[in-house]
């Protein structure tokens, strides 16, 4: 089964989702907030330890540190507490650039607390004042996060025959849900 499945957006319709009284947003805005999304992410089982997850913010973000500010959005709890994050990012897709929904993480002392729906539309809003269209991927296994995609108006991409298998069997799981 294919590990990596894509989905795209073309930004026409975004829902509206408010956030939980006391939460916020708040855009990356100094350079110990990499800590904080490495910390996220990390939590999240997106990397093993942070110091890998700080490996690959240093390449692949702090090139692009003017852009990380207006397009790397933290979820904060009533507390001040670093909750979730995501990026409304960008990349060269099908020989254009168009926006990514990418590294979308709540930490899992937050999950199931409806917030992904939120921090999802914070950066689908952001990435229309940017873009007309975008994508991601996602990992079948993640099918409380597909749902989400879903809900969003995110549609599969059928690349090949293997994906379109792989997007069947996810079918599947979420119809057993």
């Amino acid at each position: 089964m294919k590990n990596t499945l894509y989905m795209t957006h073309d930004l026409s319709f975004i829902p509206d989702h408010t956030l939980p009284e006391g939460y916020q947003f708040q855009f990356f805005s100094d350079f110990d907030d990499r800590n904080h999304w490495a910390e996220i992410e990390t939590a999240a089982n997106e990397f093993q330890i942070e110091a890998s997850a700080l490996r690959r913010f240093q390449n692949e973000c702090e090139p692009h540190l003017d852009e990380v500010r207006k397009r790397l959005i933290f979820l904060l709890n009533p507390n001040g507490n670093y909750a979730g994050t995501t990026m409304a990012w960008f990349n060269a897709y099908n020989h254009q650039t168009i926006g990514r929904l990418h590294w979308t993480a709540i930490h899992p002392a937050y999950q199931g607390q409806k917030l992904a729906k939120p921090l999802i539309a914070k950066a689908m809003n952001v990435l229309a004042q940017h873009h007309n269209q975008a994508y991601l991927k996602t990992q079948p296994h993640n099918l409380a996060a597909i749902h989400n995609y879903l809900h969003f108006g995110f549609q599969p991409l059928l690349i090949d025959e293997a994906s379109k298998q792989t997007w069947n069997h996810v079918y599947a799981k979420l119809s057993d849900t």
